[in-house]
């Protein structure tokens, strides 16, 4: 979404991002680039770690580890699974 100026001033994202807190939906993009794109995902590890509270990155890492391993159990591979592990443990805060 883009002002009158310009400026964006949010963003629209059909597949999970809701009206809250937007550190939430940056790490949620930081757990998708940890297999995805894992360069992307470092420079936009640094910049959380910079402007988050230490407090709302380990909640948000503890939602991210449990919603992707749980639904990789119920719905995905093994592989998955160990996949998503590793993520959790590489971006633990």
């Amino acid at each position: 979404l883009v002002n009158d100026e310009g400026t964006v001033t949010g963003v629209v994202d059909w597949d999970g991002a809701v009206a809250g807190n937007g550190d939430f939906d940056l790490y949620t993009l930081r757990f998708d680039l940890a297999l995805r794109a894992p360069d992307l995902g470092r420079w936009l590890g640094v910049r959380l770690r910079r402007a988050m509270a230490e407090d709302v990155a380990q909640a948000c890492w503890a939602h991210m580890s449990l919603r992707l391993v749980d639904w990789s159990i119920r719905h995905l591979t093994a592989a998955d699974v160990q996949a998503w592990l590793d993520v959790a443990v590489e971006l633990r805060p």
